[in-house]
């Protein structure tokens, strides 16, 4: 099974929405004191993954509730 057939199921854009949300929330530990971001720059991630996992997860509800 493909990446794009995996995506198109609706518990699977469910997972890869907890999954951007579990990085999204240990972005800011991920990083090494050797990787020196900005404050915006880290904060422009840390919102970019929190987006991705809300959009991912709606997605999912959406498509599920649609599928009933």
């Amino acid at each position: 099974m493909t990446i794009r057939n995996w995506l198109k199921e609706p518990r699977s854009q469910i997972r890869a929405g907890l999954v951007f949300l579990i990085l999204a929330s240990l972005w800011k530990w991920l990083l090494t004191p050797d990787v020196v971001f900005s404050v915006d720059a880290t904060d422009g991630i840390t919102g970019l993954l929190y987006g991705v996992s809300i959009g991912f997860m709606l997605l999912g509800i959406w498509r599920k509730s649609r599928q009933a």
